[in-house]
């Protein structure tokens, strides 16, 4: 019931579609646009080539390699928001999301993980990769529950991202369509940067995937909307 009542409030205000189901539209009424069209990866750039495909309507990772796969846009300040779900793993890692990315240069080396900073999802691992870095990132991030839900089910993420700050706050629902939870904080000003979004397989052998990818650019409610408060 709650679930139902947070939708509806939601969509009373133009904020943001919901779903009970984990395939439901997340783009919303407000200035959010979609970032996967749910059947081809245009818009989006692989490392290595060929290590993502779609399946069933959601980006899905081929388990080849460690890699990524970043948007071809670049971005600032932004609510991005996804469905995703942890299918397996062999050696096993929580699925990953990087912000505050370096673009790879032609001709050049791209960065590990693109330089970013990394949100493990749903249950808000982390980790820094910014350049003389490469850590866990203590005392740059809050881990604001102890509470776990199932990888392997689907869940709702919210990332609220200002580069100007160097600020990220993830929140999680699970089911989605349900009132989330703010997982992890984010808190380094010189770490804030424009730049690419980026789904990371963090090692091979990860099987992920991502569905309702949207993004909205300099949000309307600099909060957390998925929360409920």
């Amino acid at each position: 019931m709650k679930s139902i009542l947070l939708c509806l409030c939601l969509a009373v205000f133009g904020i943001v579609g919901c779903s009970t189901t984990g395939t439901g539209n997340v783009a919303g009424k407000s200035n959010a646009t979609s970032l996967f069209d749910g059947q081809t990866l245009d818009g989006w750039i692989q490392i290595p080539t060929n290590s993502w495909t779609v399946t069933n309507g959601a980006i899905a990772s081929l388990g080849l390699a460690r890699g990524v796969a970043y948007t071809a846009n670049d971005y600032s300040h932004y609510r991005l928001m996804f469905t995703m779900r942890h299918v397996s793993g062999n050696k096993d890692h929580q699925a990953c999301v990087l912000i505050f990315c370096t673009r790879p240069k032609a001709g050049e080396k791209p960065l590990d993980a693109l330089g970013g900073i990394q949100f493990q999802v749903p249950n808000g691992g982390h980790w820094d990769y910014r350049k003389g870095h490469n850590n866990g990132g203590k005392g740059e991030f809050t881990n604001l529950t102890t509470n776990k839900v199932d990888v392997h089910q689907w869940s709702q993420v919210e990332i609220l991202v200002d580069a100007a700050k160097g600020t990220a706050r993830m929140a999680v629902a699970q089911p989605p369509g349900s009132q989330a939870v703010e997982v992890l904080d984010f808190n380094v000003p010189d770490a804030g940067k424009t730049g690419p979004i980026a789904l990371q397989m963090h090692n091979k052998g990860l099987f992920d995937e991502y569905k309702d990818v949207s993004i909205e650019v300099n949000p309307k409610a600099d909060r957390l909307i998925t929360t409920g408060q």
